[in-house]
């Protein structure tokens, strides 16, 4: 009827007095009535207010009797198989494969219907955060299940204040059934930065898991504890909290899963020196030439980028070497770019980075060129090479030459002429570094030029947002003609920023409402 509804519009009255027909029957099922709520909503979502919400919440209080067995909607065991296995595959890959498989299961015969108003709801966060309380109330564990999911979709979609949301999902860390859990800890680990609020909670499940099964239990045999420890491990690894370092050194020095420790171990500088070594450790024991491992290399190299302790450093020469020695050109670019956050002290990898100036692959030479800088601090050896990149016809390499010449600042002059020309680039990954790089050398009379490319760019695509306004924040009160701009970032209700990921969307949002503050106060 719903379907019908929107088909044909002209007979949405006729649907909607059919629906309250339906809705106002008491010998209706409970079910069949909160399809009515939503069937209704979803014909007139405009129209949607508080008693809507409320409506459908006491209906999930009717049927919160109605519980699914167990055995309906746990995990079915499975027998090991070359697929399960991943047959040689990436386990990263293999990790993602079963996150598929596991959101395409529902546990409760009224998820779909609420996924379905809780589409209809939309940006609407107070009242779709009302009604995921109600379903993480539920004393059914599938239902409550479903609706962590579902907070989580909600959380890393839309933005809001999430805090309410984040504090019930995680009391369902200690929920009776360890596959809640363990979803319980994969949400909150998916919330990133806003997962705050949950830090006391982490860590004490976290502890108590500890105190229950022993110090490996990472390495834990059962499927849904060992998902529930590395989940709030790595979601408190993610709020830089130490807590989280003595299991992800036990999974560096098992190897169990460790790409999944791998993963947040750059995110606490502050246990560098006990993370380092074992990192180091972990790099040497992968074998560079075989293609399963090479998402691992990355990984380990951009974590000891993160860490930035001194004792990498031969480590990342040395799989420097290896990559070059073998052609294996990505990950070079990985140790070259890892290379750059030890600036000088990276001196000892100095041969091969210029050795690899001149590279055959596209990717490497504009990375040797950035490390060059990074480690030698000398504009005279790098500006040639940078210049040339300026024309190639690459668009990444253009993109990653301006990156380096606006660090390079005013010595960097002799490039004002070709930056000022590709303003006028036809791809706004190329004019936005660009104007980057023209404001750090050439400063206030390249103004009105930077800001039409990088609010013209913008408005093009809202996912070049985070390299824009970190270009505003350093123009200081040059940015003011942006504040309307600005101010229209935060109006919008979906996540956005480079993929739309949480941390790109926070620090968007945070650094607009910070200029918008110091741009109003300028008269």
């Amino acid at each position: 009827m719903a379907d019908l509804a929107l088909r044909l519009p002209e007979h949405t009255d006729e649907a909607m007095a059919w629906f309250t027909d339906l809705g106002a029957d008491s010998t209706t099922v409970p079910q069949t009535r909160l399809a009515v709520v939503v069937q209704r909503a979803r014909c007139v979502p405009g129209q949607v207010g508080d008693d809507t919400v409320t409506a459908a919440i006491e209906l999930l209080r009717e049927l919160d009797d109605a519980a699914v067995p167990a055995e309906a909607w746990c995990d079915p065991s499975r027998l090991a198989s070359p697929a399960a296995a991943g047959d040689g595959a990436p386990p990263q890959i293999v990790a993602a494969f079963q996150d598929l498989e596991r959101d395409r299961r529902i546990h409760s015969p009224i998820t779909d219907l609420l996924r379905t108003f809780h589409w209809t709801l939309a940006g609407k966060v107070p009242e779709r955060t009302a009604l995921l309380a109600e379903q993480l109330r539920s004393r059914d564990p599938g239902s409550c299940l479903d609706a962590v999911r579902m907070s989580a979709e909600l959380m890393t979609t839309w933005r809001g204040d999430h805090t309410r949301l984040v504090m019930l999902v995680a009391e369902h860390l200690n929920a009776s059934r360890d596959q809640v859990a363990a979803e319980a800890a994969a949400t909150l680990d998916s919330c990133h930065v806003i997962a705050e609020p949950a830090r006391g909670a982490l860590a004490a499940h976290v502890a108590a898991q500890y105190a229950t099964y022993g110090p490996d239990v990472w390495r834990a045999p059962q499927p849904h504890l060992r998902r529930s420890h590395q989940g709030a491990v790595q979601a408190l690894a993610r709020l830089g909290d130490v807590r989280a370092v003595p299991s992800i050194l036990t999974a560096l020095d098992s190897g169990d899963d460790a790409w999944r420790a791998v993963k947040v171990a750059g995110t606490l500088p502050q246990a560098a020196d006990q993370l380092a070594p074992h990192l180091c450790d972990h790099l040497r024991g992968l074998d560079l030439t075989q293609p399963a491992w090479e998402m691992s290399v990355h990984s380990d190299l951009s974590a000891l980028a993160a860490l930035a302790d001194g004792s990498a450093i031969s480590v990342i020469s040395e799989t420097l070497d290896m990559a070059a020695s073998h052609g294996l050109w990505p990950i070079a670019c990985s140790a070259l770019e890892a290379l750059k956050a030890f600036g000088s002290s990276a001196a000892p990898a100095l041969p091969t980075i210029r050795s690899l100036i001149t590279a055959s692959d596209a990717h490497v030479r504009p990375a040797a060129v950035a490390a060059l800088w990074a480690v030698v601090g000398d504009s005279d050896e790098v500006i040639q090479p940078l210049l040339d990149l300026l024309h190639d016809p690459i668009t990444f390499r253009i993109t990653k030459a301006a990156d380096v010449l606006a660090e390079i600042g005013l010595p960097a002059h002799v490039a004002l002429p070709r930056l000022r020309d590709l303003l006028s680039h036809r791809y706004e990954w190329v004019r936005v570094p660009c104007a980057a790089a023209l404001w750090e050398i050439g400063g206030a009379p390249e103004t009105p030029a930077v800001l039409d490319t990088l609010l013209q760019a913008w408005e093009q695509n809202p996912a070049i947002a985070n390299r824009v306004v970190a270009c505003l924040d350093r123009m200081g009160p040059a940015a003011r003609p942006a504040l309307p701009q600005l101010r229209s970032e935060l109006l919008h209700p979906q996540r956005r920023g480079r993929f739309n990921s949480i941390d790109n969307d926070e620090d968007l949002q945070r650094i607009s409402r910070a200029l918008i503050d110091r741009l109003r106060d300028l008269r």
